[in-house]
């Protein structure tokens, strides 16, 4: 057998564009790939990649925030090496912390061009400047994308650089492109401008619209020949429908859904894609897939004056002033125009892509960057906070909460505690706290926690732990319901919401979140028991049934267990399992008295049962 690939994980928490997942085909034979991302962007990209076998690690959206991805650290334990796309959203926040209990190699997939993005916005600098410090190394696939890290002052030596692929797979002859457009709805003589990605206001997408205003006002006639496609999702695309309305020309404007068939086919049938991201104060888009598909595919592109155009096309485009909806009304004209210099472009273009992008070259920087670090795995070590830490939660396992409380106490006399450490010891006080029985202690402790971190399962764990201990079972059930949400996999919180709901006697909810935990750890027998007694408080016995018989199937020998079913079975009148149940415990141990007892009922009881079948037959 063939030495076992090492495991590379995409985590994934904004709408990417296709082709950045696509590009990992490359590594296939060398690495296992998998992306990790919500339900919404996995199923974006079932639509839309040409990753035959791309495995999807699926996980929730969140509803409280789209950047949270819910069990996302325990996921991550079993990889090699982390991708984390972008650094200010909880993703990749979760993956950092993550990254020192499972010892991975996180790198962190960089295309954003604003240096200390997001500064003005505490969760958010907080997660950038942790992710800045923490993580391994940067992927960047521009100059400008590094000269943003090194201007927050990250070493060259932590950013390495990663090609751009794009596969070619049009057909823009005048019969392709006829093909095309008969696919898409479109006339051989209406004038194509396309737009794909991301639906936002920061792409520039109001001036498209003023753009083609303009063109229409000083030439009436486009208005039946001049389209403007839109391609991609975001939260602009309803004011944009409402924009080209407000203008009077929503005639121009056509959407569709991405799908491998729609890209392709307007890809194929355009004469010309627009590209004009414009800055915010948190971003500046660097993504280059889009300029780097229309160079390899033969596809004029309209773009402004931008970093990442500059450095990959050059002045092979037809030019604007950014945020000009005039000068760009001008461009159009000027390529509708120019046939001869938009043939020059596009060919200049193909010869650079050629050149630059090609599948060997790429992969081999792809390799190169992965070696590195697949290298470096097995001499990786913790820093000294992280051995310490470890040694704390290894104390608590093993009961000694005063010297886990002295240890953490030290460990915050230490300066530039990250912040998720520090979220996690205060968590660690209050299981302590908790186990000591100081209540109010281990509720303060919590909420420090849930502060430095509010998006902490075991923190809101420890939160309705404290409530149930209090009988405050109503908060506890809000607390436990976020420990859920953040957590959906997470036995203790599904355990910790049904023991909530018994406590306000909601048998049928308590009874589904016990269940939950039960599937996610079959031997809980701490949930088996709670299960048991809301059977019996709601005389409702099949889940309990079902839960006892699939722990046996593990522990078969468990005599408490098994004399716990006979006694469930012996409610739901099925005397004669419940007696060959107790015969089986008490051939093991003649002397158990219970089994002895609940026998003697139980044959008693099969008898009278059997006498009334012999009699009604008769």
């Amino acid at each position: 057998m063939g030495e076992l690939k090492k495991k590379v994980a995409l985590v994934l928490g904004s709408l990417p564009s296709v082709e950045e997942v696509d590009q990992f085909r490359l590594l296939t034979d060398a690495f296992e790939v998998q992306v990790i991302s919500s339900e919404s962007i996995c199923g974006y990209l079932t639509q839309t990649s040409y990753f035959q076998d791309l495995t999807c690690v699926v996980l929730r959206d969140h509803d409280d925030n789209p950047t949270f991805l819910p069990s996302l650290e325990k996921v991550l334990s079993s990889f090699d090496i982390v991708i984390v796309k972008e650094r200010l959203g909880l993703y990749a926040y979760q993956a950092l912390k993550a990254r020192w209990r499972h010892k991975f190699r996180l790198l962190v997939w960089v295309d954003n061009l604003v240096p200390f993005p997001a500064q003005d916005v505490d969760q958010m600098r907080t997660i950038r400047s942790e992710i800045t410090n923490g993580a391994d190394g940067f992927i960047v696939q521009s100059k400008a994308a590094r000269s943003a890290l090194e201007l927050e002052g990250v070493h060259a030596d932590r950013i390495m650089e990663m090609g751009v692929w794009v596969e070619p797979r049009l057909d823009r002859s005048p019969a392709g492109r006829a093909k095309a457009r008969a696919t898409l709805g479109l006339a051989e003589g209406e004038l194509v401008i396309s737009y794909m990605g991301q639906m936002e206001w920061e792409e520039g997408l109001a001036d498209l619209a003023g753009a083609a205003r303009l063109l229409i006002m000083r030439e009436p006639t486009l208005k039946s020949k001049l389209r403007i496609i839109f391609c991609g999702v975001g939260t602009y695309a309803g004011e944009l429908r409402d924009l080209f309305v407000n203008m009077g020309i929503d005639n121009c404007a056509v959407y569709y859904a991405p799908t491998r068939d729609s890209i392709r086919a307007i890809q194929q049938a355009t004469d010309a894609m627009y590209i004009s991201p414009i800055a915010s104060h948190d971003r500046m888009e660097g993504d280059p897939y889009r300029m780097v598909s229309a160079m390899t595919q033969g596809i004029p592109v309209i773009a402004a004056r931008h970093a990442l155009v500059e450095e990959y096309c050059g002045k092979h485009r037809i030019d604007f002033c950014a945020s000009s909806p005039i000068s760009l009304a001008k461009a159009i004209n000027k390529m509708r125009s120019n046939p001869s210099i938009v043939h020059d472009i596009v060919q200049k273009n193909l010869a650079e892509a050629a050149r630059r992008f090609t599948p060997e070259r790429v992969r081999a920087s792809m390799l190169e960057l992965m070696n590195r670090f697949v290298e470096s795995t097995t001499t990786a070590d913790l820093s000294s906070l992280d051995h310490r830490v470890l040694e704390i939660e290894a104390k608590v396992r093993s009961k000694q909460y005063i010297e886990a409380v002295d240890a953490i106490e030290t460990v915050f006399k230490m300066d530039q505690v990250p912040v998720h450490h520090r979220a996690n010891l205060y968590r660690l006080i209050g299981d302590c706290f908790a186990k000591l029985g100081d209540i109010d202690g281990a509720k303060d402790a919590y909420l420090h926690g849930a502060d430095l971190d509010p998006y902490s399962p075991r923190v809101f764990i420890g939160l309705g732990t404290v409530g149930l201990m209090k009988n405050s079972n109503d908060i506890a059930v809000l607390h436990f319901q976020k420990a859920v949400s953040l957590a959906p996999d997470d036995e203790m919180a599904n355990l910790g919401l049904g023991l909530a709901f018994q406590g306000m006697n909601e048998l049928r909810e308590a009874s589904r979140w016990i269940v939950k935990a039960l599937a996610i750890n079959p031997e809980n027998t701490a949930a088996l028991y709670s299960l048991v007694r809301i059977s019996h408080e709601s005389e409702n016995y099949g889940d309990a049934e079902k839960a006892i018989r699939r722990y046996l199937q593990v522990h078969p020998n468990d005599y408490n267990f098994i004399y716990t079913l006979g006694g469930i079975l012996y409610k739901l009148g099925r005397f004669g399992d419940c007696l060959s149940l107790m015969k089986q415990i008490l051939d093991a141990d003649p002397r158990d008295k219970r089994a002895a007892a609940l026998a003697k009922q139980a044959s008693t009881e099969f008898e009278q049962q059997q006498n009334k079948l012999t009699s009604s037959n008769g």
